[in-house]
């Protein structure tokens, strides 16, 4: 599995530090975390008063200016298309919200925005095609059905670079 290679345990404490600076803004909100060391389809559900608002796609962005993202990236957000739509059957089977967090670790600043809702479906624009991209985090690389997800009106949230 690749969270058990050095690449994956880095990105497991980037993970952590998107939890926090989530938690220092949203103390009453619990980030309930899946289980790293399986496959999980989410990475999080959220839940307040023992009520799930969403389960969360994470991902972190190390080595990516945020002004690199929003010029050279056009604030779009690369993920796999399979990825977005098993998450959102989740999401949908228990009736509640998939929430994309995009960290960036050299910024230390969390984006989070709904990506889909019951009902609704999908609640922001995603251009998808089919690309060449790194195949894990470990490297490799894959042509599949990948989604640009618009981030433009995402929230941010800052951390306070003290880890």
């Amino acid at each position: 599995m690749d969270i058990l290679t050095p690449r994956g345990q880095e990105s497991r404490k980037w993970e952590d530090r998107a939890v926090k600076i989530w938690s220092s803004h949203y103390p009453d909100i619990i980030y309930a975390s899946t289980d790293k060391d399986t496959p999980c389809v989410v990475d999080a559900v959220l839940v307040k008063n023992g009520k799930i608002l969403g389960v969360v796609e994470q991902k972190s962005r190390p080595g990516m200016t945020v002004l690199d993202f929003n010029v050279t990236y056009e604030k779009r957000w690369l993920v796999t298309q399979k990825k977005l739509d098993d998450a959102s059957e989740i999401a949908q089977a228990l009736q509640t919200k998939l929430v994309g967090f995009l960290y960036f670790p050299e910024a230390d600043v969390l984006l989070v925005k709904t990506l889909m809702a019951p009902g609704k479906g999908w609640v922001t624009d995603i251009r998808t095609e089919h690309t060449r991209t790194q195949a894990t985090i470990n490297g490799g690389s894959a042509v599949r059905l990948n989604a640009y997800i618009d981030m433009t009106d995402a929230l941010v949230l800052y951390g306070d670079f003290n880890g």
